[in-house]
């Protein structure tokens, strides 16, 4: 939960601040009333430049109640880097702005902006120039999607970002994770240009790069680049009864370095139920911080794509494979893009695979990208009923939301929501399986007058059947979270979302 510290030190900015508190998750109200007229149990005696210093690095996020001009003075002896500084929003006690003033992008203020101006109803003055030109930002393309921004790459950031707000040549190389980066309603400037090629393409005219890869090891770059990596991969596991720790994060090294993939791209590991009590996985998957999931002997049985069964354990356990079998049902491929690898370390064996999980893009939306290199891919091939194949039926689902991005929404704050919510649904392990929760993004759901909407559809008998949402820019991932929490388990909504953000529908006149 994001830590928020929300300042004020006037009676109206209290005001304003408890409305703030109450509608931010995680967030703490001070106040400073030196002369205790009207603070009240939250009143602090303490200068506010003290106060600060003592709370600053405590939280990710400060809303200041107060001037731009103050803040300015206040925080100018506590900045160190903005890679760790926190985000720093102001807003006046009329709530009629609400302002980043520090960490616009890397400390998340732009994005805290945009959503305490929805709850405000004020507006967000971003100042930063990617935002106001509507472009991309190269320090935090990936962040909704969970992707994580090379280290390596940190010196060539502003070069990056100055090339793309500039208007110079800028290359976006991406080799995997979600495709729906590019959220601009209108076409991509011309300036940047994108290639899915499997190899690096021509950068002979380019400025500057954006390279978004799993591979451990990219070719060698002449231009400052950005370079992010996406969480794609599903690496399914086996190994004997009680291998330690240490020999199965050996081997996943191994592995990884064998096969040129960034450990920073594994999304999740996966293996068979019989290993969800294996404390050498749960320990490796609770220190790298990555979802392991277990699946039945009948959900691995008939799994399309393995490569290398064995009848040794199929005799075992029920079935010829696990890595293998494993990572291709928990990614949705088809496909694996490195089959059963075998490690032995201090007498324990260990079977390793992976795949890719498959991210589509709408055509509509692909179609504003400018793609110079490389098969586009814009036009599919479907093989369905109209090329005369046997049509095949859809896939199950529960829960069916669908998300408004139309363009009042986005203003709202609902911009990539739909993606944001099956990040969310992945890490839940509602994305497949028999609560699996659907989500689609709609062009304009026709509820403009209920700012950011979405409404859910349920087979079969529901209480959540065809109830709509609204007001949803300001929702958290923990409100998200108990949302799909109460689908899964068939729990009225009204539980859990406050009553304001629940629609209701018209009588039919």
């Amino acid at each position: 939960m994001t830590r928020i510290a929300i300042h004020a030190i006037t009676r109206k900015g209290a005001e304003l601040g408890q409305k703030l508190t109450a509608q931010l998750p995680g967030a703490r109200l001070f106040v400073l009333d030196r002369q205790g007229d009207w603070g009240g149990e939250q009143a602090l005696n303490l200068p506010l430049a003290e106060h600060l210093q003592q709370q600053f690095g405590s939280y990710d996020q400060h809303l200041f109640l107060f001037s731009a001009g103050i803040a300015t003075r206040m925080l100018a002896p506590l900045l160190q880097d903005k890679r760790q500084d926190p985000g720093v929003v102001c807003i006046d006690e009329n709530a009629h702005f609400a302002i980043p003033l520090l960490g616009g992008h890397r400390g998340g203020a732009n994005q805290m902006a945009i959503r305490v101006a929805t709850l405000l109803g004020a507006t967000a003055t971003l100042t930063t120039a990617s935002d106001s030109s509507g472009l991309i930002s190269v320090d935090t393309l990936g962040e909704p999607f969970g992707w994580q921004l090379d280290p390596a790459c940190e010196g060539d950031l502003t070069q990056v970002a100055s090339a793309v707000v500039n208007h110079r040549p800028t290359l976006i190389w991406q080799q995997g994770g979600e495709k729906g980066w590019w959220q601009g309603q209108e076409r991509m400037p011309e300036h940047l240009k994108v290639s899915e090629s499997a190899e690096l393409p021509p950068v002979g005219a380019m400025d500057a790069a954006v390279v978004i890869s799993r591979s451990r090891t990219l070719p060698k770059l002449t231009l400052p680049a950005a370079i992010w990596r996406p969480r794609d991969l599903v690496l399914g596991i086996g190994c004997d009864r009680n291998t330690p720790q240490q020999v199965i994060e050996q081997g996943i090294e191994a592995f990884l370095h064998a096969n040129n993939l960034h450990p920073q791209s594994v999304a999740r590991f996966a293996s068979i139920d019989l290993k969800a009590d294996e404390v050498g996985i749960l320990a490796m998957a609770k220190h790298v911080e990555r979802p392991f999931e277990c699946f039945s002997a009948d959900a691995l049985r008939d799994v399309k794509g393995i490569e290398n069964p064995s009848d040794t354990v199929l005799r075992c356990i029920g079935v010829s494979s696990v890595a293998e079998a494993a990572c291709l049902h928990s990614s949705g491929s088809d496909k694996l893009l490195v089959p059963k690898f075998k490690y032995r370390g201090q007498g324990y064996n260990l079977t390793l695979a992976a795949c890719v999980i498959p991210f589509e893009e709408p055509l509509v939306r692909r179609t504003l990208k400018n793609f110079f290199s490389g098969p586009s891919r814009t036009r599919a091939s479907h093989k369905g009923l109209a090329s005369g194949g046997a049509p095949k039926p859809v896939r199950h689902y529960r829960h069916h939301l669908v998300v408004c991005e139309g363009g009042r929404c986005q203003q709202s704050g609902a911009e990539g929501l739909a993606h944001q919510l099956r990040q969310i649904l992945k890490e839940m392990n509602l994305s497949k399986g028999q609560n699996r929760i659907k989500v689609t993004r709609s062009h304009c759901a026709g509820a403009c007058r209920q700012r950011a909407t979405a409404v859910i559809y349920a087979r079969g008998a529901d209480v959540n059947h065809s109830q709509w949402l609204q007001s949803l820019e300001g929702f958290s991932k923990e409100q998200w979270q108990r949302v799909f929490q109460a689908l899964s388990k068939g729990q009225a909504l009204a539980e859990v979302v406050p009553a304001q953000c629940l629609a209701t529908m018209e009588p039919c006149p």
